[in-house]
């Protein structure tokens, strides 16, 4: 330690120098173990079919209270336990109703997309609302339970901006004559409401509900009668255009 080289060094016995006996001075860093790969599903209903078998029904009541659902609201929407990813996994859908991909909701609230799913729609499983010419568009699945928790027929998109011309397929499919889009109530929802709407090509109209979004609307006591009564004096559109409420 007392013959100098280039690479003075301090450390607890006082002053020193460093001797590197091959020359060569760079740090030898272990190669990362490669990231196991996460595997490919081939086949979404299938792997929800087993999800769904290993769903216990209290924890998706206790989902449900938690989000100011019901139980059987969330199952139609498909809600099912992703052990793998200690998550609830929602199934998206295309226009003509295959999944293509699981959206996946945390129970913190955080949500993400199993790896290789497209983004779809959410449709909810069972008999239509009779006379369900008009059409319910919510973001996201938990916003589309809320809605058919109020007896409306409901579809979802996977965010504020996207998703028409899936709609557009999906609302002439079940010949509904109208569609309301409903939207947070800031710049970014109202505009991707009005695109979407837009989009489907049949009179629409842009909902806002009193809450933070509708699940929050119907948690805290919100009706079908509200919505309808507010819809009767809302302006509709088409083609860009306001038109009279039909």
């Amino acid at each position: 330690m007392r013959v100098p080289s280039e690479k003075p060094v301090k450390n607890k016995l006082g002053t020193g120098y460093i001797h590197r006996l091959t020359g060569d001075t760079r740090p030898i860093i272990p190669p990362k173990p490669d990231k196991p790969a996460a595997p490919v599903i081939t086949n979404w209903g299938q792997w929800l079919d087993t999800a769904r078998e290993w769903t216990d029904p209290e924890p998706l009541r206790e989902l449900g209270a938690s989000l100011g659902l019901s139980a059987d609201s969330l199952a139609r929407l498909g809600a099912a336990w992703s052990e793998q990813h200690r998550a609830w996994a929602f199934p998206m859908y295309d226009a003509a109703c295959n999944i293509i991909g699981i959206r996946l909701r945390g129970n913190d609230g955080k949500k993400w997309a199993i790896t290789g799913s497209h983004a779809g729609l959410f449709i909810p499983d069972g008999a239509l609302p009779e006379q369900a010419t008009m059409a319910i568009v919510c973001e996201g699945p938990t916003d589309t339970a809320a809605a058919v928790e109020l007896g409306l027929f409901a579809g979802g998109h996977p965010n504020c901006c996207c998703g028409g011309a899936d709609i557009k397929i999906f609302a002439r499919r079940h010949q509904c004559h109208r569609v309301v889009v409903v939207s947070d109530n800031d710049k970014p929802g109202l505009d991707g409401a009005r695109k979407v709407g837009a989009e489907i090509g049949l009179p629409f109209a842009v909902y806002v509900p009193p809450a933070k979004d509708l699940r929050e609307f119907v948690r805290l006591g919100g009706t079908r009668t509200m919505i309808e009564n507010t819809l009767n004096n809302t302006v509709w559109h088409q083609h860009s255009k306001p038109i009279t409420n039909p």
